[in-house]
């Protein structure tokens, strides 16, 4: 048997596209879906809204309809699939009839050459809708031109279950903002009764949109959450409204996104947005992300929030950055209890870059409003750099009730500020073991309870607050990591829950865990590869285009990797920031070109280069045995820093942030350049 064949019996249809890609000898993947539907009696159709004909059978792409209103015709079953020619565009809205099945689903996606084809709305609600429908993939398109959604999946009288999302790029959804619950991606349980579960969006590009959200998950009530809901591997930016968020969900996961540029509305209507954040969910985490850029017509324009009526959130892992308003926040509101709120090993610098903002919310903003209530918040190991424009707490709780028998602690955290003023806070919150710093040339500020203390010994005496704790220079470096003889170093045992820093380093590094998200490195000789290949390198890339700038962010990725798919959100992000800095980010692939060459499209990569590497030789002139692995070579051909595996955010950004400069608009971190 043909080991295209063979790998195609081994595995469901998304893991032989896979398999296939690399053993089948040059088998293209529309030839792939449709042998494997045959096999499985399932109908592959097609769609050529440049040369079909929708009285053809559709069955073959020289047999495609022209039409969506002819592909909506169709109802699709269990393995059957519609596959729509690159390079074309396809007026109207796609909403095809039918739903798969546990282990066949059914699926929509690209075939031939170039560009992913564009679905165009032409001023229709959206560009794709499902609805109270079962088991679909939907990848590898273009969607636009929608005035309240661009793709929208929706229960309404029944079960939407086992949508996934892949590969989609959506953008320029215009029209009137009246609801929240509208924007790029929406996923909504419109009735009381419908159920939405097990929805999966990974590898969205989110943009352009004077609707509310880039993506929103939303359950029917706070009774009926939607559940098992994940969010990866997506980008959101130039949004009117909130960049990802989870809306009256269960078992809800945000994890390796980006959001920036957020909250762009001009004039507040209907609300006050934020980055990325969780309202009315049970059991949701919000990790390994980055968030920057997020402003609001109103307040808020923070990057991360625990909203009210959340239970058991954790947000962690994460780079939340040059805001306009907090890093993070947990609230309670509307006679609801939020219970059970975690904030741990994340990174924020510079937010509170609005005066008005900074002095309102701080850059850790705890508050409660209409008879709600929080039970139960523990903020600890996060590193945080507070540089706002005017005198504003690190700390902030303008007003807060806290009620039932969890603890609220305030802990092992790392502060270095500009802003004399450190804590604004009620009696509830407890403060013990956190390290800080401020550098503004006045007396430091402590504000607990009625009292303002500026003696950190009579701050500790007075309050029983911070028997632990410590006022003294951390002695951080620009990447905010402890040098030697810090006191944040080796300083308590570790928490069991966390395995890993902000940088994903494993904990401990020495016998303790350091105060902070960041663990110091032991020293210890660097055995890596730090050798750059100019030689080795394309001049250009597989769309012509010249590799190499004054900073290279040289990354080799692997189709098959899914940290490299990760790894690629960061990458675009950090080009965003750095480009006018002279960076470029050129990705290195195991592929042939002709393959890579689509897969540039479905991974929107943009301006992020690429350079195919079939026979592994760049790699391995880099000393790169797996993926992801990258390099930030300098204009001189040196290696700065190299990662072997996942470059975290805010690993990523803070080194390029001291070695190419802030981007626009953010001040430098004013510490020690490290060694």
């Amino acid at each position: 048997m043909h080991r295209g064949a063979l790998c195609a019996l081994l595995a469901n249809l998304n893991a032989a596209q896979r398999q296939c890609r690399r053993y089948a000898d040059g088998l293209t993947r529309v030839m792939v879906i449709a042998w494997f539907a045959s096999v499985a009696g399932a109908t592959t159709y097609y769609l050529d809204c440049n040369a079909g004909n929708d009285n053809a059978t559709g069955t073959s792409p020289n047999q495609a309809w022209r039409t969506l209103e002819r592909a909506n015709r169709q109802s699709l079953g269990p393995g059957d699939a519609l596959l729509i020619r690159r390079g074309t565009r396809c007026s109207g809205t796609l909403k095809l009839q039918g739903s798969g099945a546990l282990g066949r689903p059914a699926r929509i996606g690209s075939y031939g050459d170039g560009p992913l084809p564009v679905i165009d709305a032409r001023g229709a609600i959206a560009a794709l809708e499902i609805e109270d429908q079962q088991h679909w993939v939907i990848e590898s398109l273009e969607f636009t031109g929608g005035t309240l959604y661009g793709i929208h999946v929706s229960a309404r009288r029944g079960t939407t279950r086992g949508i996934e999302l892949r590969n989609v790029v959506v953008h320029g959804v215009h029209g009137e903002l009246k609801t929240k619950s509208s924007g790029l991606i929406a996923v909504l349980g419109h009735e009381p009764e419908s159920v939405l579960e097990r929805i999966t969006i990974d590898g969205a590009t989110c943009y352009d949109t004077s609707q509310w959200a880039g993506i929103i998950v939303r359950g029917a009530s706070r009774e009926n959450r939607a559940r098992q809901i994940t969010i990866r591997n997506s980008i959101v930016h130039h949004v009117y409204g909130d960049g990802i968020v989870l809306f009256q969900v269960e078992d809800g996961l945000i994890e390796y996104s980006a959001a920036w540029l957020t909250g762009l509305q001009p004039r507040e209507t209907i609300g006050t947005p934020n980055g990325i954040w969780t309202w009315r969910c049970r059991r949701c985490t919000v990790q390994w992300t980055e968030g920057f850029w997020i402003d609001s017509p109103g307040v808020d324009g923070g990057v991360y929030d625990i909203d009210w009526g959340n239970e058991d959130n954790i947000v962690q892992y994460n780079f939340g950055h040059d805001a306009q308003g907090y890093c993070a926040s947990v609230f309670g509101a509307q006679g609801e209890v939020t219970v059970n709120s975690v904030i741990r090993y994340n990174v924020c610098v510079n937010n509170g870059r609005s005066p008005k903002l900074a002095r309102r919310q701080g850059e850790i903003y705890i508050s409660t409003w209409d008879k709600g209530s929080i039970d139960a918040v523990r903020i600890h190991n996060n590193t945080i750099y507070w540089n706002p424009p005017i005198e504003a707490p690190v700390l902030q709780i303008d007003q807060a009730d806290f009620t039932g028998p969890g603890p609220n602690l305030f802990e092992r955290n790392v502060i270095y500020s500009t802003s004399p003023l450190l804590i604004h806070s009620n009696l509830a919150l407890k403060f013990d073991g956190n390290l800080y710093w401020q550098v503004s040339g006045r007396p430091p500020r402590w504000e607990y309870g009625q009292h303002a203390y500026h003696d950190w010994r009579t701050f500790q005496q007075k309050t029983g607050q911070e028997l632990q704790g410590r006022y003294q220079d951390p002695l951080l470096n620009a990447l905010l990591v402890p040098r030697a003889g810090s006191p944040a170093l080796d300083a308590v045992r570790c928490d069991p829950t966390a395995k890993v820093d902000a940088f994903g380093h494993p904990l401990p590094q020495g016998k303790n865990c350091d105060l902070g998200a960041i663990e110091a490195l032991p020293p210890a000789p660097d055995t890596r590869p730090r050798r750059f290949v100019r030689e080795a390198i394309p001049k250009q890339d597989i769309h012509g285009r010249s590799t190499l700038g004054v900073w290279t962010l040289l990354s080799f990725l692997a189709p098959d990797s899914a940290l490299s798919r990760s790894q690629l959100v960061f990458l675009k992000a950090a080009l965003v920031q750095y480009r006018g800095r002279g960076l470029r980010v050129l990705t290195v692939w195991p592929l042939k070109q002709a393959e890579l060459i689509p897969l540039s499209y479905e991974l929107d990569l943009g301006e992020v280069l690429a350079v195919a590497d079939p026979e592994r030789s760049i790699a391995k002139a880099h000393g790169v045995e797996s993926y992801p692995a990258s390099l930030l070579v300098d204009n001189a051909g040196r290696v700065i820093e190299r990662w072997d595996g996942f470059a975290a955010p805010a690993h990523l950004g803070l080194l390029l942030r001291t070695l190419a400069g802030p981007p626009p608009g953010s001040p430098a971190v004013d510490l020690p350049l490290p060694r």
